[in-house]
């Protein structure tokens, strides 16, 4: 059984991006814990509801960066913020 130059290519593409998107996710050594306040809302809620957690500092600033967002037309919104 022989495997196509291309389809081993496309493996090796596949695993650079898999491991590129683990990236932030690994607990690096001098990682420190940061504290994670979340504050959001939804169009259900009458106020705004928040929870912390603890999680290593890659992993706050990577969900940070891809939870954040908001909509100024129904007023609903996540903000993720990171600190010690």
């Amino acid at each position: 059984m022989r495997i196509e130059s291309a389809s081993l290519r496309e493996m090796a593409i596949g695993f650079l991006v898999l491991l590129a998107l683990l990236l932030p996710m690994l607990p690096l050594a001098q990682d420190g814990t940061a504290r994670m306040r979340v504050h959001f809302r939804t169009t259900e809620m009458a106020k705004p509801r928040a929870f912390t957690a603890e999680a290593p500092l890659g992993v706050c600033a990577a969900m940070a960066a891809a939870l954040t967002y908001e909509n100024p037309d129904t007023g609903e919104y996540t903000r993720v913020a990171c600190g010690e």
